[in-house]
This record gives C-alpha cells, structure tokens and sequence, in this order.
C-alpha cells in the first residue's frame, strides 16, 4: 500500500509540474521529504485541493486551475488548521497526565524556573505570555513551556483549544506553584 501511495504522488507531482501548474503542499510535506501528495482527500484538506488541482489541470473539470497564490493560501490555511489541532492535541494530553498524577514535577520545576528567568530578563515587568486553552475547568497550557495552570478571571468557562493571553500573577517554581489571570482586553 504505502508504495503504491508513494507513486501516486510521484505521478501526481511529476504531472502537474508538466504542466507547469503550482502544486498546493502542506509545509514540510516536500517529495524531497518523502511527502505524499493526495493521497487522502478525505482526512486532509491540502489532499482534496491538490486532487482539484489535478483535475482542472489535467482533465480541465472542476473549474479553473488554482493560482501559485491560491496554492499559498490553501498552504497557510492547512498548516494553521493542523498547529491547532496538534495544540488542542497536547493540551489535551498534558490535561491527562496532570489530573492524573504523572505530570513529571522535575520537568515542571524545570519549566517554571526557565519561565522565570524569562520574566527576570525583561525585567520583572513583562508577565503576559500565550495559552491555549484546554477545555477542561478553565485549565490553559502555557505556550512555549507546556505547563498547565487554571486561569482565574474568566467568566463561564473556556472552550478547548481557545487561544488567549494570560498574566503570571504568581511564580514559585520551587514550591510548583504558578497562577494565571486572563487578560482583559481594553
């Protein structure tokens, strides 16, 4: 199976590039990577857009071809799509591990004093860093670190992979202690 998916995108690729057309790709999804190329136009957006492209190309069905900017865009659009499902993934996944018990406190500890020091080189003063939200009882995942915190200041409660900023009221990493606001907008 996974050879004849394999010449199906080379074929695919090698067609199109024929036909001197842009080939709408996920980023890192490159031949040259061992990407595959629709392959799956039913489990990944970018599949079913290069499977259209293939067909206004070639056979001249399903309207006009896609530009390179169209290819871009279709591109960002799946990379966004995909981040955000592998956040709303890891969340999910430290969410887990954190109710039940096996969040490495090493780790943690670890994460917190690098956050600190964070906050130490601009001075103390800047404390808002990103989140994303883990859909479970107001609980965010600090971007960047992957320490999981309830956010105080919120109002009903927050959906699962919502992205946010929050401020680091307090920080103890010795004592594993970290407590996050929402931020208001202005």
């Amino acid at each position: 199976v996974d050879m004849a998916l394999d010449l199906h995108g080379v074929a695919l690729s090698s067609l199109l590039s024929r036909a001197k057309a842009p080939i709408p790709r996920a980023s890192g999804s490159g031949m040259d990577r061992g990407g595959r190329l629709g392959t799956a136009p039913l489990r990944r957006y970018i599949d079913g857009v290069a499977q259209r492209q293939a067909l206004s190309v070639l056979c001249n069905y399903g309207g006009k071809p896609m530009t390179k900017k169209e290819c871009s865009q279709a591109n960002k659009i799946a990379t966004e799509a995909m981040n955000s499902i592998n956040n709303l993934r890891s969340s999910k996944k430290s969410a887990k591990d954190f109710v039940n018990g096996r969040n490495d406190i090493v780790k943690r500890k670890k994460a917190l004093r690098s956050l600190e020091s964070h906050f130490a080189s601009y001075g103390g003063k800047k404390r808002v860093v990103p989140a994303v939200s883990t859909g479970k009882k107001n609980q965010v995942v600090i971007s960047g670190i992957g320490v999981m915190a309830r956010c105080g200041g919120v109002k009903g409660s927050l959906k699962g992979g919502e992205r946010i900023s929050v401020e680091v009221i307090k920080l103890d990493p010795e004592r594993d202690i970290i407590e996050v606001q929402i931020m208001r907008s202005r």
